[in-house]
């Protein structure tokens, strides 16, 4: 190691840990997306196709929100705000999808 490389390490401010939240946040967004691609309203990225399953949309529709409950304390009132419009978004879709297919 010469010596500049040492001098940019000793600079660098230890960063601290990732929050719980912060992972909430991206698993969030991680069944979100699964929820949109099993609703069938976005391509599934695995197959490149149209997917509808409602079980498997359902499934991650729950999750989220049973995950949001657990964390909603440490959030901050627009961000709770947000993730609660995102999730009614996803179940008045998982409804609207839900008529669409007992009508045909």
């Amino acid at each position: 190691m010469n010596h500049d490389e040492r001098t940019n390490q000793e600079k660098q401010v230890p960063q601290e840990p990732g929050k719980i939240k912060d992972l909430v946040y991206y698993f969030l967004n991680l069944l979100s997306a699964k929820a949109w691609q099993y609703l069938g309203l976005i391509v599934h990225p695995e197959t490149g196709q149209i997917l509808v399953d409602l079980e498997e949309a359902r499934k991650a529709i729950d999750l989220y929100s049973v995950i949001l409950g657990e964390i909603k304390k440490d959030l901050s009132r627009e961000e709770n705000r947000e993730l609660e419009a995102h999730l009614a978004n996803l179940q008045l879709n998982f409804i609207e999808k839900m008529k669409e297919i007992a009508e045909s």
